[in-house]
């Protein structure tokens, strides 16, 4: 009997976070075969899984090569990896102007978007109960920041598809974590129509297709 080979790819994930979900559309991007395997938050990491990730962090990936395996950890530089091992798929960089502009705006993603987006997340629905006073006063701090940001991204996105012209691993990161808007309370997506578009042409790409665990497809 013939046995098939292995995915070249085993990647570490916790199911429902965005970004591992950036990860896993990011691999479908690529056409790469990869096996998922989800990591229990409530255990302990392993050894083997610490030589892998050394903060116990996901999500990361592994590359199965004959010489030995090849580990990466954190998001933007698993995003990155991929782009330069598939230089041809979508995620790959067309000259030095275009890599400079995907770099660019996937640090802003993964940096002050991502984070006053989860820290709004955080406050509404853990802190809330300790506090409510408090909480509405700090999340009308931080929507304000938020808002600043999204009237950026709304001029950006006047004049161009994505976040560098052409699809990039900023657009990659920035999918799940757009889809995080829908649970921050009373926000309005019609204020930004270039953003709401933005996302959905994120959301009509064939690798976003049951992204989330809940996703219908």
């Amino acid at each position: 009997m013939i046995q098939s080979k292995s995915p070249p790819f085993t990647l570490y994930e916790y199911r429902i976070s965005p970004f591992c979900i950036a990860i896993r559309i990011a691999l479908h991007e690529c056409k790469a075969s990869f096996t998922p395997r989800d990591v229990d938050l409530k255990k302990p990491r392993t050894v083997a899984f610490l030589r892998r990730s050394p903060f116990g962090r996901l999500p990361a990936l592994v590359e199965h090569r004959a010489s030995g395996e090849l580990s990466i950890f954190e998001s933007t530089a698993i995003l990155l990896f991929l782009s330069e091992r598939f230089p041809k798929s979508t995620l790959g960089f067309s000259d030095l102007f275009s890599k400079a502009q995907g770099l660019s705006w996937l640090s802003f993603i993964s940096g002050g978007f991502s984070e006053i987006i989860w820290n709004i997340l955080n406050e509404s629905f853990i802190n809330k109960p300790k506090n409510a006073s408090n909480t509405k006063i700090i999340c009308n701090k931080m929507l304000l920041i938020l808002e600043k940001q999204l009237k950026v991204l709304e001029r950006h996105l006047a004049r161009r598809a994505y976040l560098s012209g052409d699809y990039s691993i900023a657009d990659t990161l920035a999918t799940p974590i757009l889809d995080l808007l829908d649970k921050i309370q009373n926000f309005e997506f019609n204020a930004y129509p270039y953003v709401f578009s933005w996302r959905k042409r994120l959301r009509s790409r064939i690798s976003y297709k049951g992204a989330w665990p809940y996703l219908k497809t």
